[in-house]
Parts: structure tokens; C-alpha cells; sequence
């Protein structure tokens, strides 16, 4: 089975990404996925500072909380991205999440990814913006074997308890539970 890794990012416990990492979780487990989700927003991660010290001897100068979310990272052969929309794409927490993968760029490989993302939007043409970045920051991945898989957009979700009635929450359930397991 798939070891299913899930970085979300919304500073909003019981929000809606929140909740739909947890759909998406369920829908995972119940097939027999071992499932992790990461709380970026309680992480101590420093902001990449572009030193490419990494690309000389493989390790970030920073030594906070990436250094084990690195090896998460490399173990998981499942990786969804869940952040809320700021401004059409990542909010800070996952920007800086993003940005500190620089240092596993040549040696992450083999993953399936996944997007979850939420915002206010009322149509998908308003999440163009983020889904591209997604994409963009998945072939940035030179070791290969690295394919996106999905996503999913809850949109009109600007208060708590709108995801309730989206249908997202059931599109993040069906996207766990049709996890493959191709390793």
C-alpha cells in the first residue's frame, strides 16, 4: 500500500482545506493507505535565503523543523499539497515549504501528487493561477518518476463552514479512495 503524505498549510484548524485533507484521508485509509498529515502552520520552517549551499553538499544551512519533513518527503509515494488561495496562489506556509524543497530537487523521485486548495472563488478559471504553479512546481523535479495524479478545488469557500456543502468534501473522498498503488 501507498504511504500518503499531506502537507496542509491553512493556519485554520477544522477549516476547509483542513477538512479536505481529512476527506481525502479517509477516502485513503479505507483502502488501505498508511496516511500522515503534516499541520505546516505548526512547523518552524525558515524561509529559503537562495545561499545554494544545498546544491554543494546536499544539506540546507537551516537546521529547524524541514530537516525531518525532508525525509517525509522522500518516504512518502504519495504527496498532496492542500493551501488555502492567497492573491490566485500558495499562502506563505507552503510557499516557504516549497521554496526549502529546493535542497531534495535532483533526488525526489517516483511521487504521485496531489493538489487540495480552497478559496472564495466562484469559478475554476480563478484557481488557473494555482493549479499552474502546482504543475510547474511538480516538473521541477529532475530525478523523475514524479506525475501529478489530481486535485481538487473547493470553491466558494470563504467562511468555516462553507466546504460543508460543497461538493468538494466528496470529490476529496473519492480522490483518496482511488489512490493507486503503483510502487
Amino acid at each position: 500500500m501507498a504511504k500518503v503524505l499531506a502537507l496542509m498549510s491553512s493556519a485554520r484548524k477544522k477549516g476547509n482545506t483542513d477538512r479536505l485533507v481529512d476527506q481525502m484521508l479517509k477516502g485513503a485509509s479505507e483502502m488501505g493507505h498508511e496516511c500522515q498529515k503534516v499541520c505546516v502552520s505548526d512547523l518552524n520552517i525558515h524561509p529559503c535565503i537562495g545561499c545554494r549551499s544545498c546544491n554543494h553538499n546536499g544539506n540546507c544551512v537551516f537546521k529547524d523543523d524541514m530537516v525531518s519533513l525532508y525525509q517525509q518527503l522522500l518516504e512518502a509515494d504519495v504527496i498532496v499539497l492542500a493551501s488555502p488561495v492567497y492573491f490566485y496562489t500558495w499562502n506563505s506556509q507552503m510557499k516557504s515549504v516549497l521554496d526549502r524543497t529546493f535542497a531534495i530537487e535532483n533526488i525526489l523521485k517516483n511521487k504521485d501528487f496531489y493538489l487540495i486548495t480552497t478559496g472564495l472563488a466562484l469559478e475554476e478559471k480563478y484557481f488557473d493561477i494555482m493549479i499552474e504553479c502546482f504543475k510547474k512546481y511538480v516538473q521541477c523535479f529532475r530525478a523523475g518518476g514524479n506525475q501529478i495524479v489530481d486535485y481538487v478545488l473547493g470553491m466558494k469557500t470563504g467562511n468555516k463552514n462553507d466546504i460543508e456543502k460543497s461538493e468538494a468534501m466528496n470529490q476529496a473522498y473519492l480522490m483518496g479512495k482511488n489512490i493507486k498503488d503503483r510502487w
